[in-house]
């Protein structure tokens, strides 16, 4: 019996010097099982972006839109801010149509999206909401 009281002794003590977020499934395990998890539902919608992008590219229509307004959205990828542009499409034998697209533009080239400016785009055929700056 004395074995196995020491053992647990021992097991108590070290139990004690091992720091929180080290210990079980406690606070530290949950806030990294959180990050992991928001990590790869970003990743997830990257993804997603760049395959939509991508299936625009070969497939959508070729149009251009011009700009009407911007909008920070306030949030930022890599330093990149997130906008909504309010744009006025046209593409060949429609009549144009305004929406509004969020898109990340590059914080260097920012200053090349202003209203009154064209820009190319890409449009999914299947819906005209759903596009791309191209």
């Amino acid at each position: 019996m004395g074995l196995f009281k020491d053992v647990r002794k021992l097991k108590k003590q070290a139990d004690a010097l091992r720091p929180p977020e080290h210990r079980g499934v406690g606070g530290g395990f949950r806030a990294m099982r959180d990050g992991v998890a928001q990590a790869n539902s970003l990743l997830d919608g990257m993804a997603a972006d760049a395959q939509k992008a991508q299936h625009l590219m070969a497939n959508g229509r070729a149009g251009s839109a011009t700009i009407t307004a911007v909008r920070d959205t306030g949030t930022t990828v890599n330093d990149n801010p997130v906008v909504d542009l309010d744009l006025q499409v046209t593409l060949e034998g429609a009549t144009a149509y305004p929406i509004t697209h969020r898109q990340m533009i590059s914080r260097l080239t920012i200053g090349s999206f202003q209203p009154g400016i064209t820009v190319p785009v890409r449009v999914d055929p299947a819906n005209p909401q759903s596009l791309i700056i191209a």
